[in-house]
């Protein structure tokens, strides 16, 4: 789950530097041009050559809070999360209202250990700032996620999920996790056929899913179905042979007897997986 949290806090950061200096910027703004050669060297991924032009940007205008910002986006994204927290914190200073400071800061504080609350702290100004703002929910849930906290997490990705076109994939497994653990097995279920609709080849996703059939009970032929669907994906998965195996022992000698039948939506029918959106 870190990992792909991760992998969103790039392309968000990759998203935000070009935002914070998109377009022409006035040379009243930035007058020796370092703005607008961190956002190239950025999108370039010359790191090291953005932040220091946006440390020079930051040399004749100190007191503009978008270089503060443009340089922790460098800084997160290359791991300097304590460098990339001063950044972001400055940027507070300069500007107390900006919603993407907070947003950016609790993401490092959220890949820093034992910060939960801290950066829960931030995301909660983030959301009150800008109440729609689906990263600063998206990340506040992954947060509530870690704490356990399973209810609050399942309503900031309710607004996440209402806030991205189409079928959100990181959201709805993510919040099917949730409403597992809060035994509301058949929301978690339907979570996760929706991530099938999207992707149909993600064996996780039946994995989940024939999981959550498992525990919901007396879905024991649904969740061989998707046991199946996997080992047609992956005739060699260990897991969903030893499950599948278990399931069939289980089942009445009448019932282990029928014929195979076609599983609805077979792989390929539906169109895949829409990388979650980034602001």
């Amino acid at each position: 789950m870190k990992k792909h949290s991760n992998q969103v806090t790039l392309a968000i950061g990759l998203a935000l530097i070009v935002l914070l200096a998109a377009g022409n910027v006035e040379a009243a703004r930035d007058p020796g041009g370092h703005t607008r050669k961190g956002v190239a060297a950025a999108k370039s991924k010359q790191w090291d050559t953005a932040a220091a032009e946006f440390t020079k940007a930051i040399e004749e205008q100190p007191k503009d809070a978008k270089n503060y910002s443009n340089r922790g986006e460098v800084y997160k994204i290359t791991g300097k999360l304590k460098k990339a927290e001063a950044d972001f914190t400055k940027a507070i200073e300069l500007k107390p209202k900006n919603a993407d400071a907070y947003l950016d800061r609790g993401q490092v504080r959220l890949r820093e250990k034992n910060r939960l609350d801290d950066a829960i702290a931030d995301l909660d100004v983030a959301v009150q700032i800008s109440p729609r703002d689906a990263s600063a929910r998206r990340f506040r849930a992954y947060a509530y996620l870690q704490k356990k906290q399973w209810q609050k997490a399942i309503d900031d990705y309710a607004v996440a999920i209402n806030r991205t076109r189409g079928i959100d994939v990181e959201g709805r497994t993510r919040r099917g996790f949730a409403y597992r653990n809060l035994k509301q097995y058949d929301k978690a279920i339907e979570d996760f056929t929706k991530v099938i609709e999207a992707a149909p080849k993600d064996i996780e996703a039946y994995r989940r899913r024939a999981y959550a059939y498992t525990l919901a009970g007396a879905q024991d032929d649904k969740a061989a179905a998707d046991l199946k669907a996997i080992l047609e994906l992956k005739p060699n998965d260990a897991d969903a042979q030893k499950r599948l195996k278990a399931l069939q022992a289980k089942a009445p000698p009448a019932l282990r007897a029928k014929p195979k039948q076609p599983l609805a939506g077979s792989p390929g029918d539906t169109p895949a997986a829409r990388p979650t959106p980034v602001r």
